[in-house]
């Protein structure tokens, strides 16, 4: 498990908001604590869909990507995640404001995790989504986003 000190949140927060994708949504992480995620995507108009609100799409990346990241501080650096399972309920359209994420792990296997994640739009519940991961032990260690463990602290 990786221990989150000062340091080690900021160089993990630094490696993923260079993501690729999450720059294309315009996502980014606000914190990180053991088994906790805060991510935020701003609002701009390439999220939306034909009828003027964001798109599911929007919703549920920010959703997957929270119980990702809330994961990372409950596996160790050479595990891969990843998403087997997402199931999202949209409560309410997103037609302005940021939108803001929290994710939890609510169980824990050897192999499998379940997360959930409140999606929020200015204050109000938007989104609420479970999703599964599997954790596949040892395979990451030569992936481009792994963290160097000589700069973990």
């Amino acid at each position: 498990m990786v221990k989150l000190t000062d340091d080690n949140v900021k160089l993990i927060k630094d490696i993923l908001n260079s993501s690729p994708f999450y720059k294309l949504l315009g996502m980014e992480i606000l914190d990180i604590k053991e088994n906790y995620s805060k991510l935020r995507i701003p609002w701009k108009k390439d999220l939306l869909q034909l009828q003027g609100v964001a798109h599911g799409g929007v919703v549920a990346s920010i959703a997957d990507a929270a119980v990702a990241i809330a994961l990372f501080s409950l596996v160790d650096l050479n595990d891969i995640i990843s998403t087997i399972e997402l199931k999202i309920n949209y409560l309410a359209p997103i037609k302005s404001g940021e939108i803001i994420a929290e994710g939890r792990i609510i169980h824990k296997g050897a192999r499998i995790a379940l997360g959930e994640v409140d999606v929020k739009n200015e204050g109000r519940l938007v989104g609420k989504a479970l999703s599964t991961y599997i954790i596949i032990k040892n395979e990451g260690k030569d992936l481009l986003y792994k963290i160097p463990d000589a700069e973990i602290k």
